[in-house]
């Protein structure tokens, strides 16, 4: 005989339990707007609404339940969830008294500066025009600021990047899963072949390259980029870097790397600014690299991540934030005590 089947009665179904999440991340409004439209519906079916019985043990279900669901499914992303149905998380107002960082309500404390061990030197304050730019009032500014997203994609070294990218055929965007990541391309096309990213900064000349820019995104004025474009190639030390190791490579078969942990020479170990160009680069001929390292060919087609602990991972996408090439966040970042700040 076929085993008897287990009765269903006082358990949540599928669908009841998807109402009830849903009901609980509605607001007041919203519920007694659903509430009145359930009932001029239940009216014109000749319905009666049953005398509402109160469970107490019903909301801790429904939490266990939210809970089980969502162990782990950032790594389990499924683009045909809502996940929006299972709650808000609220506002990034939990304010960090050590670096001033915003967290949400429920993250653990201290994870942003391991509770004042970690802390960053305060970004300077850029010379113009970028000054102008960010803190100025004026309608260019205000542009910049609006579209800043797009004047950094403009300028960025690298490309972005990760394991799994969901495109939908009839959507202009794309969902992520999985791991996100960025990576670094040769810093010369071949000669067929457009230049990308940080190939832009060589090619040599300043409208060529002003034009390339301009193509990449749109909803930027021409004259910003040009201003931006002068003032990168001025100021920051990763593309000057980046100039004067190309010309040290004599042939194609040369590297440059960029070392993951050196520091500067003469700098204090608590320091971790810019370094030179003869302590941050080596051009080599052959595989005298660690994996953390940033190894750049004159011409390649093959495309090399770049690792989230390396020094200059920041500023290699980010140069508006970091318009001077300087180093970011970093694994060798030494720890101090946040009594005495030492």
């Amino acid at each position: 005989m076929p085993p008897a089947r287990r009765a269903n009665i006082g358990r949540r179904t599928r669908n009841a339990n998807d109402v009830a999440l849903l009901r609980r991340s509605q607001t007041a409004d919203e519920r007694a707007q659903a509430n009145a439209s359930q009932r001029e519906r239940n009216a014109r079916n000749g319905f009666v609404n049953p005398v509402p019985v109160l469970n107490l043990a019903r909301p801790s279900r429904i939490r266990r339940a939210v809970l089980a669901e969502m162990m782990r499914a950032a790594f389990n992303y499924n683009s045909q969830i809502d996940y929006s149905m299972y709650g808000y998380i609220g506002m990034m107002d939990a304010i960090c008294p050590h670096c001033d960082a915003a967290n949400f309500p429920g993250e653990t404390p201290g994870m942003c500066c391991a509770n004042g061990k970690v802390r960053l030197p305060a970004l300077e304050t850029p010379p113009e025009p970028l000054y102008s730019f960010i803190f100025g009032t004026s309608q260019a500014s205000k542009h910049f600021l609006s579209h800043i997203q797009q004047y950094n994609s403009a300028f960025q070294m690298t490309s972005f990047g990760a394991t799994k990218i969901i495109r939908d055929n009839f959507m202009p965007t794309f969902k992520i899963q999985g791991q996100i990541y960025h990576q670094a391309g040769s810093l010369l096309p071949y000669p067929d072949a457009d230049h990308q990213f940080l190939q832009i900064y060589f090619i040599g000349d300043e409208n060529r390259e002003l034009d390339q820019r301009c193509a990449i995104v749109s909803n930027t004025r021409r004259e910003i980029i040009r201003e931006l474009q002068r003032f990168f190639h001025q100021h920051n030390a990763l593309v000057q870097l980046f100039k004067i190791a190309l010309d040290r490579m004599p042939t194609d078969n040369h590297k440059i790397v960029i070392r993951a942990d050196r520091t500067p020479f003469g700098e204090h170990a608590r320091r971790f600014n810019a370094p030179t160009i003869d302590e941050v680069a080596i051009v080599i001929l052959g595989d005298q690299f660690q994996s953390r390292d940033i190894v750049l060919h004159r011409r390649n087609e093959q495309l090399q991540r770049v690792s989230e602990l390396h020094r200059s991972y920041d500023a290699l996408q980010y140069p508006i934030l970091h318009w001077k090439g300087d180093d970011g966040y970093h694994i060798n970042i030494p720890m101090i005590d946040p009594r005495t700040g030492k």
